[in-house]
């Protein structure tokens, strides 16, 4: 059982009795946790949040399961994405990546108290241009 599970039984009223899981979990996985609460929940890839994008998040409107040996770990799901902080599109749209990344629900950096750190700003600008700047090299080596 996972830590979202156990607070959503423990909410409930019902004691959680199975032990905890940190297996990572796909979009499908996340969802079918929150089978009732799924619509409007907010979720993000675990990857943008390693890279710092923290106002970044998709909220789900629309979810269609697949049975894959018994459980709903397939499916496909539909959203509004909002980048930084900006609304990108008005109408769901697929999320794409559902089965390939890991995923996690957003929580708000600045609900959690979590702001801006200008000192470790630099690191990350410096992480991301050596990135970008190794990615170009390899591209101009397969030209």
């Amino acid at each position: 059982m996972s830590k979202l599970a156990a607070k959503i039984l423990t909410k409930s009223g019902i004691p959680p009795t199975v032990e905890f899981v940190t297996k990572p979990k796909t979009l499908p996985e996340l969802l079918n946790v929150q089978r009732l609460n799924a619509y409007k929940m907010t979720v993000m890839p675990t990857h943008w949040f390693d890279k710092g994008f923290d106002d970044c998040y998709y909220e789900v409107h629309r979810v269609k399961y697949k049975r894959y040996l018994g459980e709903p770990t397939h499916g496909k799901a539909w959203g509004i994405l909002t980048w930084k902080g900006k609304q990108v599109n008005d109408q769901p749209r697929k999320i794409q990546g559902g089965l390939k990344f890991n995923w996690k629900p957003y929580e708000s950096p600045h609900a959690q108290g979590i702001y801006y750190d200008a000192e470790k700003a630099p690191l990350v600008e410096r992480r991301r241009s050596n990135m970008l700047k190794a990615y170009s090299d390899a591209k101009k080596q397969e030209a």
